[in-house]
């Protein structure tokens, strides 16, 4: 269960020391950050996809490090480029005072780290806004993985129901190979096989399994539960066609290179650089960032058109295999349909279904993907 406890950012430190991610689950935000129903909402024991923004802002422990981190900046007055610039310049004098002239090794050392701080802060183009944006980018990132790792989670579920499927339509066979040996009609070496198909189908059961409780436990930990605590993970939403219809790559590149956290760093620099180097650099980076933006952005969006594709066929596979089925339904209820026959029927039709909520999966996870590139995580290419 999460402790629920507001503790201050020096608390906050020693504890994040001492007990390590998958204990931690202190809020990052004060009371008053939320209505009481929001805190409610991510403070119980369900995991939610629409939830899944404010667990990371409020219980991931690099946001939580990072808020501590601009706390200690803005303590240490590195607010600024100028003043960032001299505090790599007070860490190279403090390097330059201690080469004493009595250890060789540790004057060189202290002269190699001085050499460092010097050209940091010659070269220096980085503000509280810079570090601002770029924990922004990375708490962003943080969402669109566990958005990923949830998604993940139940392909990985749809894809375990249907190996269980296979094993029911393996088992069946294996049973009739018997029966048909026992009549003179299979061969050992057919049982054999048979049964050697049963046991590595069991296998692949155990190793998804095993991956689906590895995903289950990263969720956990990026979203502040412990990696054994056992929370309800709801259902992924159902895509919204809406927003695919509504999807326009022309108009929405415009607002994905106005969002994009990489084109926003680099500008930012660029406004901070001094050196006519480094503005020059600076320049052909962003050059080179808007031209990337735009390509990602239309590479997402031929990725949703795609799984729309797919999707669209892979629901007129399942109607057709939904008629199958209650046709082999209705014979076998009359008993003019083998036991096996009946199984190999479901295992196609349990295929099929299955394959259209994974594809239903993959679309969702495609729109999710264009809608974070349009919302600043775009592909930038370099820093």
């Amino acid at each position: 269960m999460r402790k629920w406890k507001q503790i201050g950012a020096c608390c906050l430190a020693a504890v994040l020391a001492v007990m390590g991610p998958a204990s931690t689950a202190w809020a990052g935000s004060p009371e008053f950050a939320r209505t009481p129903e929001e805190w409610a909402r991510l403070r119980d024991n369900v995991m939610e996809y629409e939830e899944l923004a404010g667990l990371i802002r409020e219980y991931n422990v690099s946001v939580q490090k990072n808020q501590l981190d601009m706390n200690d900046k803005k303590k240490d007055d590195r607010i600024t480029s100028d003043q960032n610039a001299q505090y790599y310049r007070d860490a190279a004098y403090d390097y330059r005072s201690n080469i004493s002239g009595e250890d060789p090794y540790s004057d060189a050392s202290n002269a190699a780290n001085a050499n460092r701080a010097e050209a940091a802060a010659d070269s220096n183009v980085e503000d509280i806004k810079v570090y601002q944006l770029t924990y922004d980018q990375e708490e962003a990132n943080l969402v669109a993985s566990a958005q990923s790792a949830m998604v993940t989670y139940f392909q990985q579920k749809y894809e375990l129901e249907s190996t269980k499927s296979s094993l029911e339509l393996l088992a069946a066979v294996y049973q009739s190979t018997l029966v048909r040996q026992s009549a003179g009609m299979a061969t050992q070496a057919d049982v054999l096989g048979a049964l050697e198909s049963v046991q590595s189908t069991q296998t692949s059961i155990d190793k998804l399994t095993s991956s689906i409780e590895e995903t289950r436990q990263k969720l956990c930990v990026m979203l502040g539960w412990k990696y054994n605590d056992m929370p309800e993970i709801r259902e992924i939403p159902a895509v919204n066609m809406e927003r695919i219809a509504a999807m326009n790559p022309d108009t929405d590149k415009e607002a994905a290179l106005s969002n994009n956290y990489t084109l926003k760093i680099n500008k930012r620099k660029l406004e901070n650089a001094v050196g006519d180097v480094t503005k020059q650099t600076l320049n052909r980076t962003i050059a080179s960032n808007e031209q990337n933006i735009g390509s990602d952005v239309t590479k997402c969006y031929r990725a949703v058109l795609q799984a729309k594709a797919a999707y669209d066929q892979a629901g007129a596979e399942l109607a057709l295999e939904t008629k199958n089925m209650d046709t082999a339904q209705r014979k076998f209820d009359l008993g003019s349909l083998s036991r096996l026959d009946y199984v190999k029927q479901k295992n196609a039709y349990d295929t099929k279904n299955i394959a259209m909520k994974t594809a239903e999966l993959t679309l969702f996870q495609a729109v999710q993907n264009y809608d974070n590139a349009v919302n600043g995580l775009a592909s930038a290419g370099g820093l």
